[in-house]
């Protein structure tokens, strides 16, 4: 099960690969892992593990990224151009908004590329091409190199050498050590583990140890995601879904009330079937089983609308228990996301047509059969004066009214 960071969301994958693990030698179109196994020829440096002991992904390099692409400066992974100062850091290195955008200049630790990108200004003339235009390796003084050279002429130093740590920025000087350390573009945890330089500081502890959530410095969500307690940021239609998506279940919290099975202008009570007009929802009155719909200071609910801000209601927030609940205008319900209105069918109400009923955004429209005259927009009355056929049709659904109004809910035929 692998997990991949692109543009701020979360996108889980399954990958189903068949490993073979022969007596003899690999196929001409396999690779041969340090430990004997074989494994397809196209998965080696793929950004998935598929050897048992992760050689398949050592010693990789860098991908190229196309022309329409941009090249994250640390990690090295490839985003659209359209990303690039948008306002939003697609890589994990924030490399695509350090460039010149929208007329703002580059720091002064920075160094400003001739087409404007700004990098670190220790990337001048390291021998990395770090600009688009190479323009941080032009005109350099490199110097000889007295101890360790790196494999793109960088120097480094002795101790330095299989260390675990990536001194060389191509990785070079951790290449073909004894040691198991973790390949290039991966976080080594406290503990030995290794993980994907995107999924620290994500809010998870991928680690095991949260060593990849030590000194995270976290930005505040878009006014169109859900705000974790965490501070981790989601989607806001991941809200209420009955998928712990925050990892901390803040996303599922206050989320009983199913108001999608009551009419509209209704609010659902926590732990049962029944609805209440929105109105009675914290005015001081219980009026739900057990008083769910007030304060409840021993079950830690308490009427407010501190939950409002994050649920970035599409119409208006009420006070509710759970600390505040979106509602809708008439004709329309809340829909799956706990946010968004949605058209009901108003048809669906019981006796609100009295014989045909046509469905309408945000509303509805009563008519009646032939032989009948609609009256105050929802009543159909016979027209008498004709035939007994008429009288005894007329006489059918007066019936039907009158155990209507003594609360019977079937279907009329």
């Amino acid at each position: 099960l692998t997990r991949g960071l692109y543009a701020h969301q979360i996108i889980i994958t399954l990958d189903l690969k068949c490993l073979s693990f022969p007596t003899g030698r690999c196929g001409s179109y396999e690779f041969q892992c340090s430990n004997g196994q074989c494994i397809n020829m196209d998965w080696r440096c793929d950004g998935t593990k598929d050897c048992t002991d992760d050689s398949d992904e050592q010693n990789c390099p860098l991908p190229e990224c196309t022309s329409q692409e941009f090249k994250c400066l640390t990690s090295g992974e490839c985003i659209p151009l359209g990303f690039v100062c948008d306002g939003e850091e697609d890589c994990t290195d924030g490399s695509d908004e350090q460039r010149a955008c929208g007329g703002r200049t580059c720091s002064a630790d920075q160094f400003t590329c001739r087409e404007g990108q700004c990098i670190p200004r220790e990337y001048r003339c390291d021998h990395v091409k770090d600009c688009v235009d190479n323009s941080d390796e032009n005109n350099c003084n490199y110097p000889p190199c007295t101890e360790k050279t790196c494999a793109n002429g960088a120097c480094y130093s002795n101790s330095q050498r299989c260390n675990g740590l990536q001194d060389c920025r191509d990785g070079s000087d951790e290449f073909n050590c004894t040691s198991q350390h973790c390949p290039l573009h991966q976080f080594e945890c406290a503990n030995g583990f290794c993980v994907p330089m995107p999924f620290v500081c994500d809010h998870w502890d991928d680690c095991g140890d949260n060593s990849d959530e030590q000194d995270c410095a976290y930005s505040t969500c878009r006014g169109s995601d859900f705000t974790c307690s965490s501070g981790r940021c989601i989607p806001q239609d991941w809200v209420c879904d009955k998928s712990n998506d925050c990892g901390d279940f803040s996303d599922e919290r206050g989320c009983d009330s199913d108001s999608r099975d009551c009419y509209p202008g209704e609010w659902g009570c926590p732990g049962s079937t029944m609805c209440i007009p929105l109105n009675k929802v914290c005015d001081d009155k219980p009026d739900c089983p057990g008083g769910t719909d007030e304060t409840n200071s021993t079950a830690g609910q308490t009427c407010g609308l501190d939950r409002c801000s994050t649920l970035s209601c599409e119409f208006l927030c009420h006070p509710s228990p759970q600390g505040g609940t979106c509602y809708c205008p008439d004709g329309f319900i809340v829909a799956n996301d706990s946010r968004s209105c949605t058209d009901y069918n108003d048809c669906q109400i019981w006796g609100i047509c009295d014989q045909l009923c046509e469905d309408r955004p945000g509303t509805h429209h009563c008519s009646c059969t032939d032989g009948y005259v609609l009256e105050q927009g929802h009543a159909c009355k016979a027209n008498v004066s004709g035939t007994e056929d008429l009288k005894y049709r007329y006489f059918f659904f007066l019936q039907i009214h009158v155990l209507h109004r003594q609360g019977w809910r079937g279907q009329a035929v």
